[in-house]
């Protein structure tokens, strides 16, 4: 009887492990599908995004090579509108269609180093066309150097597009591109597909086309300027340029100077300097950085990077505004004017541009922050006034500022006249009448020329309580 139980309760336990592993098995087995399933989606999805790309890249490629059709099409058609009312739209859509083919082509996954000269030839087409634009506006016949350097860029314009049409004809012809070869190897995938290395070569060409030279912020005698404060000076030594640290800051603040780097003289587009690093009186390490030009010994740039604590105490505005300008008197920045400024995470960062028989120099700027817990310094960029600062032959306008101000809109409520020098995008410097007022119950601020009469800026003034900026 007792076997008999037993057997009965051995078959009873075996049917339990049974329906266990069953239970088991089903349960591993809806896991892994879970899993299993899981990694298709992610698989599919992944797949998905990576086609998505695909026809991103392909899209941009298509539009850019669209643009610079465009782009050699209008700059044939240029050369035939020699007057200034025939050529102006033309160089305005010019400027429009080139900025495009630019953003397509940054659009595109090559390797930088295989397009930026064809990104910077694109970039001063655009820029060129602007400018030129504005100069046919303004009933004034291009020059017959402009003319040679439309010539020059159509040349090189229309190389560009005869390969990307090349290779988007071969792609029409069922020769894809591989994106993603081109994204992971850069410029090793196109120098090993013959499809795309047509536009590596015109890269490589457009290295040795001669300087675009014209009045836009791209133009290579620009970007290529040389700071006119610092012109012919003598270099200092790291001494020299240590004791000029010091003077700036003002000994009483410092309890040891320390030399951190000199740059490199022969780096183009940069204002050589010795850098120093700072420890304030109270501190144990350094908590200011400040760069000396290495010609002339001028502070360039200047910030206290130390955590300050929190206080209770906050300076007006206008207290500000004074220690900025105490401040610049005690290192020999006499005259300066404060214009616009903003206040920010308990400072104050003041603009600060020179003024000379009665003009305000606008491209001399220097900006100056102030703690406004207790008014000390804790930076400064004078990179404006060391780029553009030198003696100037100041002349007197041609109009009135009565005559100045009939190129104005009537409704334009007029409330302070100034004479000011004003920097254009060229870099080139305009003295104008700075006419302050409103319009519409906003602030504006208007910049007529004073021999001409034209209308250079237009700039809205934004103010709050914490700042008075403009656009």
């Amino acid at each position: 009887m007792k076997d008999q139980e037993n057997k009965k309760q051995n078959r009873l336990l075996g049917l339990k492990q049974r329906l266990s592993k069953v239970h088991m098995y089903s349960i591993v087995m809806t896991v892994l599908f879970i899993v299993g399933g899981f990694g298709v989606y992610q698989y599919k999805q992944k797949m998905n995004y990576r086609q998505y790309l695909e026809n991103k890249f392909q899209q941009s490629f298509y539009e850019m090579t669209a643009y610079v059709n465009t782009v050699d099409n209008l700059l044939t058609k240029v050369s035939l509108a020699r007057r200034p009312n025939q050529n102006a739209p033309i160089f305005a859509r010019l400027w429009k269609e080139a900025s495009a083919a630019q953003a397509n082509m940054g659009q595109v996954p090559y390797h930088h180093t295989t397009v930026d000269q064809t990104l910077k030839f694109l970039s001063q087409v655009s820029d060129f066309s602007y400018v030129m634009s504005q100069k046919s506006m303004d009933g004034i016949d291009l020059a017959e150097e402009d003319w040679k350097q439309v010539d020059q860029i159509q040349a090189n314009a229309k190389n560009l597009a005869q390969q990307l049409n090349q290779v988007q004809a071969e792609v029409y012809q069922g020769n894809k591109i591989n994106w993603k070869k081109v994204e992971q190897q850069g410029a090793e995938a196109l120098n090993t597909t013959p499809l795309l290395g047509s536009i590596n070569q015109v890269n490589q060409e457009l290295q040795d086309i001669p300087a675009l030279i014209y009045d836009g912020p791209f133009s290579e005698h620009i970007q290529q300027m040389e700071p006119r404060l610092t012109k012919d000076k003598p270099k200092l030594s790291k001494e020299q340029a240590q004791e000029k640290a010091i003077q700036f800051i003002g000994k009483d603040r410092i309890q040891g100077i320390e030399f951190l780097e000199e740059t490199d003289s022969k780096t183009q587009y940069t204002v050589p300097v010795y850098r120093f690093g700072i420890v304030l009186k109270d501190q144990k390490e350094p908590t200011l950085m400040l760069d000396i030009t290495q010609a002339g010994g001028y502070p360039l740039w200047m910030l206290q990077y130390g955590e300050r604590l929190p206080s209770e105490k906050e300076l007006t505005l206008e207290e500000g505004k004074k220690k900025a300008e105490e401040f610049l008197k005690r290192n020999n920045y006499p005259n300066m004017k404060a214009s616009y400024y903003e206040k920010a995470d308990g400072a104050l960062v003041v603009n600060f541009a020179p003024v000379e028989a009665g003009v305000i120099l606008y491209p001399d700027l220097i900006k100056v922050k102030v703690a406004m817990d207790d008014g000390e310094i804790i930076g400064f960029e004078s990179l404006g006034y060391i780029m553009m600062h030198h003696e100037r032959k100041l002349t007197s306008p041609k109009l009135t500022k009565e005559e100045a101000g009939a190129f104005i809109t009537e409704e334009f409520q007029v409330e302070k006249i100034n004479m000011a020098l004003t920097p254009l995008e060229s870099k080139k410097e305009v003295l104008c009448y700075e006419f302050k007022g409103k319009y519409k119950e906003q602030d504006f601020i208007i910049y007529i020329n004073g021999d001409s009469g034209k209308m250079e800026k237009i700039l809205q003034v934004i103010q709050n309580q914490n700042s008075i900026l403009t656009q």
